[in-house]
């Protein structure tokens, strides 16, 4: 498959719990895949791994190649959270609708937040706890740095949520799991509510785009293609947090996600620039995890930042021997790695985590989380 711009990653971070579990096994299922966790710990049970893992797995969509990786949620492995946290370009943010979630999350924000790392928002099982999504709003502002922008505005029947509207295209659609969920007219009673949401995710967008300000103040709101490179923007600067809603378990929203990263989730090029990393020189690939397999020995996962990799190529000095794309359990030859993508690498025993490794040597960032 030919793609149309490198691959982008995207670390999945949440409370330790079924909504998480459910939110990964549903973007899974959406991308047609199945992504079972990384090599299980020795002695673990067959199955799911345990909440100290992480699992990675890469997925087409679109034309686009996504990677993303399950962060493990159980506090002890917070560490191995923040390693895959680095090298991505972007985190998503699950929070189930419960009333001890923000303070649950305040640890990892507080780490998006010190490291500038952009980070969306997917509020999840409003229907099933009938909660309020401005209540839940509210707490995660508290433990955010930067303001939470609502991109999607419910609509509900009572305490059921029937239906969601796109604040930045205006387009709604009824609750299915169906990606080509059915649109929906917006009730006349919730109009006014909705464009009063669209009009305050305006006004937060323009706090700091002049042309938006003045587009605004004449009552002029440029079309949804320019909103979307605004709103892109503003993320890649931290100066605000979409908020996405639906649920994992029912299977509704997530689609309605995936188009809102595809358009607002920052590149490769862009990450490394955040990083502090040059575009010129050659191969330079990052590792962010290691472990040692039975019978394979040590392994690197790595991004590649720039270049290409392949069979035969040299990084930190030795000739490698074996491109593998890692999904899930399993591990894919691939040849050639392109940048952007998540890759393993065997037997490169001088390699730890956090190291950046060019084709002739390896140095060691300031800043890798300890």
């Amino acid at each position: 498959m030919k793609l149309s711009a490198p691959p982008r990653v995207v670390a999945v971070v949440g409370v330790q719990g079924e909504g998480k579990t459910a939110f990964w096994d549903s973007l899974m299922w959406l991308a047609r895949t199945s992504a079972m966790p990384c090599p299980q710990s020795p002695g673990a049970p067959a199955g799911r791994s345990p909440p100290q893992e992480l699992s990675v797995a890469t997925v087409d969509l679109q034309g686009k190649r996504w990677t993303f990786i399950d962060c493990p949620s159980a506090p002890e492995a917070f560490q191995e959270t923040q390693h895959a946290l680095m090298i991505s370009d972007a985190a998503l943010v699950v929070c189930d609708a419960r009333e001890d979630c923000a303070r649950a999350l305040a640890p990892v924000l507080r780490f998006l937040d010190s490291r500038r790392i952009p980070h969306f928002f997917f509020l999840n099982a409003l229907n099933e706890s009938g909660a309020s999504v401005r209540a839940l709003l509210s707490s995660l502002q508290v433990v955010s740095a930067h303001p939470l922008v609502l991109r999607e505005f419910p609509l509900r029947e009572g305490q059921r949520t029937v239906g969601v509207v796109d604040l930045v295209s205006e387009h709604s659609w009824g609750v299915t799991a169906a990606s080509d969920a059915p649109p929906m007219v917006v009730p006349a009673s919730q109009r006014p509510i909705e464009q009063a949401a669209r009009r305050q995710m305006l006004e937060r967008l323009a706090d700091q785009d002049d042309e938006l300000l003045e587009a605004l103040v004449e009552d002029s709101v440029p079309p949804p293609e320019m909103l979307h490179e605004q709103m892109a923007r503003a993320l890649k600067d931290n100066r605000l947090v979409p908020v996405f809603i639906g649920s994992a378990e029912q299977g509704w929203g997530l689609a309605q996600l995936l188009e809102g990263l595809r358009h607002e989730a920052p590149t490769v090029e862009e990450t490394r620039v955040r990083l502090h990393l040059t575009a010129e020189g050659g191969p330079l690939a990052q590792c962010f995890k290691t472990y040692h397999l039975p019978q394979e020995g040590k392994q690197c996962l790595m991004r590649l930042w720039r270049g290409q990799v392949e069979d035969g190529s040299t990084l930190g000095g030795i000739r490698i021997e074996g491109v593998l794309r890692p999904h899930g359990a399993a591990q894919h030859s691939i040849g050639t790695a392109l940048m952007g993508e998540v890759m393993a690498i065997r037997r490169l025993d001088q390699v730890h985590t956090g190291d950046l490794v060019g084709a002739d040597g390896v140095s060691r960032p300031n800043d890798w989380p300890q």
